[in-house]
């Protein structure tokens, strides 16, 4: 097409340009035309000034209702469009939620059948299956948890089963670095269930390290002063080990015991003594008194005649 037949076409749209009842995209062609055609521009201002002077009233305002429908059907337009697209996001985010990503489940439509801690990798592998029919599981995810860096939260997301779908009921999740950790199922913000905590698989271990703590430090009183594991590895030189805190039962012929499941149990008052002691896991075993007022970790046993 040369310029000619296209000065022909726009000068052939300057009445409904200049009556305002092209569409978008005819308006937007007239426009940009006229912008860079100065004869093309000369016909439509006379063509204005010519139309403008033939016009009765009475056509006027015809013309101008004429130009109150065309915008007000642009605007309907638009607004259908914009609501076609508002209910296709919706559906579109619909699906995704309930027939592809789902939903985390809660720790009671989860049935744990196998728990396994790996001592050299150190890893926690979980397998389990899901109570609920004619949905499947998605994925399967954990992370560490924002109130305890020592404890791990398990995500179990599942989905509404399509037609076309099979239901995928069991899961298998490896963690790492679970030494020294618990494990929970959990929904956020809703619940979360305790299902690993390695000093509970490890009670043995650490009932033989308590015993040689006792029998390091004679200054303990083994019916007086009470230790306590902290949860968590705390690395000493580059070497693994546990840190106990201490507390003292006082009170007259006072005394403490652990339960079966766990729980500490007094007769008297418990007073938090000023230094905690660490234990290596490895052998030869290193033991370290770390001294609250210094914030150093310490062979000195001095720290117990402050209390």
């Amino acid at each position: 097409m040369n310029k000619t037949d296209h000065c022909d076409i726009i000068r052939d749209l300057l009445p409904g340009y200049i009556d305002d009842i092209l569409s978008e995209a005819g308006t937007n062609a007239v426009k940009e035309h006229l912008k860079h055609c100065g004869e093309c521009n000369l016909v439509y201002r006379e063509m204005d000034e010519a139309l403008c002077e033939k016009t009765t009233p009475v056509e006027q305002a015809a013309l101008n209702g004429f130009k109150k429908i065309r915008k007000r059907t642009r605007k309907l337009k638009l607004a259908i469009w914009g609501a076609c697209g508002l209910l296709m996001l919706f559906a579109a985010g619909y699906f995704l939620k309930y027939f592809v990503i789902g939903e985390p489940l809660t720790p009671g439509d989860i049935s744990i059948s196998e728990i396994s801690y790996d001592e050299e990798a150190e890893t926690l592998s979980i397998s389990g299956t899901m109570n609920l029919a004619l949905t499947r599981i998605t994925r399967v995810i954990w992370e560490t948890d924002e109130a305890d860096n020592n404890a791990v939260n398990i995500l179990i997301y599942a989905a509404d089963t399509l037609p076309c779908q099979q239901e995928k009921r069991g899961f298998t999740i490896t963690i790492p670095d679970m030494k020294g950790k618990k494990a929970y199922l959990a929904r956020p913000k809703y619940d979360r269930l305790q299902i690993y905590h390695w000093q509970s698989d490890h009670y043995k271990e650490l009932a033989a390290l308590e015993e040689e703590i006792y029998t390091h430090f004679p200054q303990l009183d083994r019916t007086k002063d009470v230790l306590t594991c902290s949860l968590g590895i705390e690395i000493v030189d580059d070497m693994e080990g546990l840190l106990y805190s201490v507390e003292t039962v006082v009170g007259e012929d006072a005394a403490f015991w652990w339960s079966a499941d766990g729980k500490l149990t007094t007769d008297g008052d418990l007073e938090p003594r000023d230094f905690d002691i660490w234990i290596s896991l490895d052998t030869p075993r290193r033991i370290l008194l770390f001294d609250y007022k210094t914030g150093a970790y310490t062979e000195d046993p001095y720290v117990f005649y402050r209390f």
